[in-house]
């Protein structure tokens, strides 16, 4: 299997968070994960290749956007 071109890889990492922002309903945390967060890690590796995508390692540019986005979701969770 060939891996993929720098393109291909971007359209995926770009689609694979427009679609994780998508499900954030906070417009205001929505703003923060679009803004701050970097994919990084295997996934990558996977891509360059040809290899199948495990998982994606999602990282955020600041601290507070972690935080605020790490609240997000426990509120998320503690809900269901």
């Amino acid at each position: 299997m060939t891996g993929m071109k720098s393109n291909t890889i971007k359209m995926l990492i770009k689609k694979k968070l427009t679609n994780i922002a998508k499900s954030i309903e906070d417009l205001e945390i929505r703003g923060l994960f679009e803004t701050n967060a970097i994919v990084s890690g295997g996934a990558i590796t996977s891509m360059l290749l040809g290899e199948e995508i495990n998982d994606y390692d999602i990282y955020f540019r600041t601290k507070d956007a972690a935080k605020s986005i790490a609240e997000y979701y426990v509120k998320v969770f503690e809900k269901s």
